[in-house]
Formats: structure tokens, sequence, C-alpha cells
């Protein structure tokens, strides 16, 4: 969509999303000297569940030495929730899989934060830069494209003209749709509950995760002895157990969950939203460049898709900083292509990894069910390649800068 072509107000930057990737990319630039300006519609309101946000993420052992060294850890550690080892098992087979960070030399696997902390402590660390603008609410009007950069008219007035503009708008991402940009899509016809609950016993810093023929059913440690819980399964399902009372749903879940520390005691107000897998046609245009859910999402039964959002924001961050040192004009296809070559074996592993699981774990012939059960049981005591791949999960292996340079 085109606006009128007139002189504007030169940004060296524009992100239009200000979720928890838009603000990372930011934090990653913030003392680079840029003008940065970022456009967020709607300042999102928590939904609360025992007074927490329902709504959480797990952030990975790697993502959180990111965060550590760009300086926005201090704005977070505090209501973080600590995962020490990860619990899985198939609801038709007895025994299972453990991970335990102590196999990859590391304190924790990763940790656990509500939304709501993330978002608010990366908008803290936006306040040591005077470089950075956070526009909020408003909203990108229309945007021209120009070989030389890219102007935007803003819904409040402002005109920006920028030699990048970044789209970290969700996986309904506007700006993508400016760009007719397509994406690959893959709905799994299920939804995931989540809520907080509180169980009687300590949780001891462990994740644990079920596979049930209907989905996965994830329960996360949380500060003061809560958990998250992410219930994976079929619409029909999720419709079902969100019409139960608090009483109806606690005994489904505890019946599920097999007296798991102790069985759960309290549970909170429910939410639910649907499950979708998709993927970009092009995650790089001419001085345009996706991130986080604009670029992919992905099933949520590893709890991995944020943590790709952030290392993609890393990485552009990067690559605008080297453009920069070298005179590049960073909003040049030869530089993006740069991000987006690093950053598709990711994605793809990642993406390929969650449909894998999905398929196997929604597969319920007696013989693939005992077959499974196998493999599981060998993984779990795969050595090597267990650590291999608890590395490479919580992103320690990964070539992501951890600091901007």
């Amino acid at each position: 969509m085109q606006t009128q072509d007139r002189k504007g107000e030169a940004v060296d930057l524009l992100i239009v999303g200000a979720g928890m990737v838009g603000l990372m990319l930011a934090a990653a630039l913030r003392h680079t000297g840029l003008h940065i300006v970022l456009v967020e519609r709607l300042a999102g309101q928590a939904r609360l569940s025992l007074g927490r946000d329902c709504r959480v993420s797990a952030i990975v052992q790697g993502n959180v030495r990111i965060l550590q060294r760009l300086g926005v850890w201090k704005y977070l550690e505090q209501d973080a929730g600590m995962m020490t080892s990860m619990r899985i098992w198939d609801g038709q087979e007895q025994g299972g899989m453990r991970f335990d960070a102590s196999e990859i030399d590391e304190e924790t696997l990763g940790y656990l934060l509500e939304n709501r902390v993330l978002l608010d402590g990366l908008r803290q660390s936006l306040q040591e830069s005077v470089d950075v603008e956070l526009l909020c609410p408003e909203s990108v009007q229309q945007v021209l494209w120009r070989r030389d950069g890219v102007q935007v008219q803003l819904a409040g007035g402002r005109v920006l003209e920028t030699p990048l503009i970044v789209g970290a708008d969700g996986a309904n991402s506007w700006l993508r749709g400016q760009a007719d940009i397509d994406v690959f899509q893959r709905d799994y016809g299920q939804q995931g509950i989540v809520a907080n609950v509180s169980p009687r016993f300590s949780h001891q810093n462990t994740a644990f995760q079920r596979f049930l023929s209907t989905g996965p059913l994830a329960v996360l440690p949380m500060p003061d002895n809560m958990c998250s819980i992410v219930w994976s399964c079929t619409t029909a399902e999720s419709e079902r157990l969100l019409a139960l009372s608090d009483a109806a749903f606690m005994d489904d879940l505890n019946e599920h969950l097999g007296g798991l520390c102790g069985g759960i005691v309290e549970v909170g107000q429910r939410a639910a939203f649907p499950l979708k897998a998709q993927l970009a046609r092009h995650i790089v245009r001419h001085r345009l460049a996706l991130i986080g859910d604009a670029a992919h999402s992905i099933h949520p039964l590893a709890g991995l898709g944020v943590n790709l959002g952030l290392r993609d924001a890393m990485v552009l961050a990067q690559e605008i900083v080297d453009a920069r040192k070298f005179e590049e004009d960073w909003g040049e296809l030869a530089v993006l292509n740069r991000y987006m070559k690093q950053r598709m074996p990711d994605v793809l592993l990642t993406m390929a990894s969650m449909e894998a699981l999905h398929q196997t774990f929604q597969a319920q012939l007696p013989a693939w069910v005992k077959l499974r059960g196998l493999g599981m049981k060998m993984m779990g005591n795969a050595g090597v390649v267990k650590q291999l791949l608890m590395k490479n999960t919580t992103g320690i292996n990964l070539p992501v800068p951890h600091t901007i340079e």
C-alpha cells in the first residue's frame, strides 16, 4: 500500500510490533547509537490465573545467557522460575525420559517467565537508551516501498523514512500482508488450554510433559511452587474442558497426571488458543525482514517458539551492526539474505522436529505405541546423543551471537 511521497523524519530502523521479539531486537541494539522506533497497536492486557499471567514462556538456557549479557536479565531474574530437569512420558507406556541440567554440566535447562514479566523487563531495558522510541498505541497506516528506503505514514500523523522495516507483529502480521508474502500453514485442529495451578507438594523445579492420545499436557515450574499448564487437545475436547467447573477440571487434570506432585489442589482461570504452525514463504524482501511469529510459528509442545524468535532478533541485530560497520546499507537484500541464511537451518530443523514429535505421539496403533515406548527408553539412555540433543534444544550449541558488537 502506498502513501503520499513526501519528505519524512529519518530513522535507522522501524520495528512494527513491540511484543517479546520486537522488543528483543530493540534491546539488542539499544546501545549502538541507532535511532530505533517501535510501533505497537495495542498494549495487551495479561489474563490472570491465580494472580499471574496465564501465558508463560520457557526461555532456554542459551537465550538466558544472551539476556544476561545484554543486561536485560537483571529486570527478569527475580520473577523467573528455574527449570533444572524435565520428565517426559507417554500416556500409553510406563517409563519415559528424564533430562537433567547436570547431564550437560549446567545449573538449569532454562527458566519460566510470565509473558507480562518478560515484556515489562524488555521495556525497562529500553529506558536505558535515548535512541529508542516506543510508540504505543500507534499503528502504521501506509507503507511506500522504494529502492533507497521505506516511507511510513503512522496513524498519528508522523511520516518516517528508514532503510529497513522489520515485521515483528505476530502470526497474523499486517506488515507481511502489505508485502504480499503468503505463508505455508498447518492447522492441527487443536487448542492449547493454559492456566496456573498449585500442586500439593513441591515441583522441585521440574517440568513435566505427558503425551496423551488427544495431545500433550505440560506442567511447568513457576516461582512460589506454582505451575503453569499447557494442555494441547482436540478442539472438541478443549471446549469440553473449558466448560467444566474448576473442581471438575481439576479432577480431570489429576486423573491424567496420576498424582503428580501430590496432586493439583488449586486451579486458576483458564484460557485457550488455536494451535497452528506456519512459515512465511519469504522472511526477507528488499528493505523488509520478518522475525518471530511473523516469520514462523510452531506447535507449543516443546515450548520453543519464542526462543526461535529471540534468536532471530539477535542474528538480525548483529547483521545490522556489521553492515553499519562496513558502510553497507542494512536494508539491501544482500545483507538481509545473510540473516535469512543463518536462521533458516535452526527454524526448519525445529519445525520439522515438532511435526515429527506430533505425528509420533498422535499414532495410537498398539505396535507403534510399543515401539514408541522402546524408543523413549533408548533415547533416555543414549548418553552422548542425548547430551547433544539437550545442548541443541537449550540453544547452548547454536551459532547465535550472545552480545552485539
